[in-house]
């Protein structure tokens, strides 16, 4: 295939995927129809068939690349930080939720999407998507595990505890998306806050001392 019948190819599925995207993200995945997407792009069907199998073979692929594309962001900004710091915490948390909501205004129709309309397609993608969100507390788990061998908290199931933080960040997600009532700076703010507060709920001694030191090394 040439260098210009290739990039064509690849410019036709971007028109595909993108209106596929607005379509699930405004109607869910049960009210759009593959001629949907079709009129939308206005091609014929079969250029569509060209390109994928059929509707859950075109959401199936948007819904995996986008979860998959978010979780190597966050994980990224996760390398190894001085837990014991509660400045560098707080850094750390506002690093991230910053980089996951660029992730969301860049991306809102496709999260609008994976929130709204992943589930109830069929056992299969239930499954699937499921297996991401838990890879996303998975990974928060694993932090967890690191800073509970260190002695920096102790007491609570690193699981739980990431499947808490990450089911809550979801969920303003969509209340951002959705509702609009809140800022994007406003959301941040209190989930830093939330989060601190169930991490904090969990110190060690020492991880306490490592706070007040902090207090203690700051000017009046």
């Amino acid at each position: 295939m040439s260098k210009g019948s290739e990039k064509r190819k690849e410019e036709t599925r971007e028109k595909i995927v993108s209106a596929a995207c607005d379509l699930f993200s405004k109607y869910g995945y049960h009210n759009t129809q593959v001629m949907d997407i079709v009129k939308a792009v206005g091609m014929s069907a079969g250029t569509f068939y060209n390109h994928y199998k059929d509707k859950r073979d075109i959401f199936e692929q948007i819904t995996m690349e986008g979860l998959e594309s978010l979780r190597v962001t966050v994980k990224l900004l996760r390398e190894p930080i001085d837990i014991w710091n509660p400045e560098v915490r707080a850094k750390t948390l506002l690093e991230t939720f910053n980089a996951v909501f660029d992730y969301v205004d860049n991306n809102p129709q496709q999260l609008l999407m994976i929130l709204r309309g992943s589930f109830g397609v069929d056992t299969d993608m239930d499954v699937s998507v499921w297996k991401y969100f838990q890879g996303f507390a998975k990974d928060a788990g694993e932090d967890l595990e690191r800073w509970i061998d260190e002695g920096v908290i102790e007491g609570i199931d690193p699981m739980l505890f990431g499947t808490a933080a990450i089911g809550m960040t979801l969920q303003l997600i969509h209340i951002y998306l959705m509702e609009k009532n809140y800022k994007r700076e406003e959301i941040i703010s209190n989930l830093i806050r939330m989060v601190l507060a169930m991490f904090e709920a969990y110190l060690t001694e020492q991880g306490k001392k490592a706070v007040e030191a902090l207090g203690r090394s700051k000017p009046a």
